[in-house]
């Protein structure tokens, strides 16, 4: 199998299909580093003046208080009271951080980052995994594979583990470019980037694990696209799904949030998570109404991705072994 493994990730290395992976992916993490370049651009400039909204705001404060003002004791006289206030002395300017934000630290930076990062990457993974498997059926160039190796649980064994290993380095590219940028930015606008150990082992462990899911999902996609037989179908199963199921039935019933993909994936990333939903009867009754909280655990999420991959694995092992391969 191991020869077999080897011969797929040749021919995968061939094929245009990764490569576009890996400048999508390299395209997605330099995205990423401008929008932060962006951001702390903007904050620094406001901080050194150089912000023509926020100074033509400092300008026109003195004006917007004596408008309050002649406003103020026009309503006084017209009503003849004379306690009306309009809290003209309230009146300023919200300061920088308030108006802007402030960059967050270097390790919040990466967490936030790294969360959102880690469903392009899967995604990629999965549209590889799938592509790779289903173009060998619409090519019939499955069937000429099988007449050199006729044990066809070797060939699936070796077409699922192969996207899997090559979606690896879709992942790893995108994180390495992130782990660089984001500390050049932060350095370029003299921002502290300090991490502590304990957060620098925090990251670690996150960035392996999307290493880890982005493999699996390389791995799922082939195991669907020998269910499916194109790669089309594939993507447009997952899309459907998270309308549907995630989107819609996700929204009405609760229950369904501790078995989504999504947050399951978020669990696993983040080392659990958890959400809050209100009662939709909340406050009809007249008695307190308290938010219920959800929470799934890192081992909830693994066990449920596992056997979600698990399940496809075997289904499309089934159709590929009975089956007929043109």
């Amino acid at each position: 199998m191991i020869r077999l493994t080897m011969v797929e990730l040749r021919r995968i290395a061939a094929r245009k299909v990764l490569w576009i992976a890996l400048l999508a992916s390299l395209a997605i993490a330099i995205v990423t580093v401008v929008g932060v370049f962006l951001t702390a651009q903007q904050i620094d400039s406001a901080r050194a003046g150089f912000n023509q909204q926020y100074n033509q705001m400092v300008e026109q404060l003195p004006a917007d208080i004596e408008q309050c003002e002649r406003d103020q004791e026009a309503e006084r006289r017209a009503t003849g009271d004379p306690t009306i206030d309009y809290g003209c002395n309230q009146i300023r300017v919200p300061t920088i951080d308030e108006m802007y934000g402030a960059m967050p630290s270097l390790a919040d930076q990466y967490q936030m980052l790294l969360g959102g990062l880690a469903y392009p990457f899967m995604f990629l993974a999965l549209a590889m995994g799938s592509t790779m498997v289903a173009a060998e059926f619409a090519h019939r160039t499955m069937g000429s594979w099988l007449t050199f190796e006729p044990r066809r649980t070797l060939v699936y064994l070796s077409k699922v583990l192969a996207p899997a290993i090559a979606s690896l380095p879709v992942a790893l590219l995108g994180l390495v470019t992130v782990f660089v940028g984001i500390p050049a930015v932060f350095r370029w606008f003299r921002i502290d980037d300090s991490v502590t150990g304990n957060e620098w082992a925090d990251l670690a462990w996150i960035a392996l694990r999307i290493c880890l899911l982005t493999v699996l999902t390389g791995a799922f996609g082939a195991g669907l696209a020998f269910i499916l037989r194109h790669s089309g179908l594939v993507i447009g199963l997952m899309v459907g799904y998270l309308v549907l199921i995630e989107g819609i039935l996700g929204s009405i019933f609760n229950w369904l949030g501790k078995l989504a993909l999504s947050r399951n994936i978020h669990a696993v990333i983040n080392d659990g998570t958890q959400w809050s939903v209100w009662p939709s009867n909340c406050g009809w009754d007249g008695n307190e109404c308290r938010e219920i909280i959800y929470r799934i655990s890192l081992t909830h999420g693994v066990v449920v991705l596992g056997v979600l991959l698990v399940i496809v694995a075997v289904l499309g092992w089934v159709r590929f072994v009975r089956s007929d391969v043109d």
